[in-house]
């Protein structure tokens, strides 16, 4: 779906992702301050399903 301007508006899942890698960046922190290894598998994890989230709605696509 484009937009007036000619590119794509962003859908659900492009903000999800970027929900996700922030989130994964905050708990980063928490881990980094805390030296929680817990914390560090929650940061892999949020970044990694956000990267997955980010390709698969094609969020590359969306920028203009």
């Amino acid at each position: 779906m484009a937009s007036s301007g000619g590119h794509h508006k962003a859908n659900k899942g492009s903000w999800t992702a970027v929900f996700l890698i922030i989130a994964g960046f905050t708990i980063g922190v928490f881990a980094l301050i805390l030296d929680s290894v817990p914390l560090w598998i929650g940061t892999g994890v949020a970044l990694i399903v956000g990267m997955i989230t980010a390709v698969t709605s094609r969020i590359m696509e969306q920028a203009y």
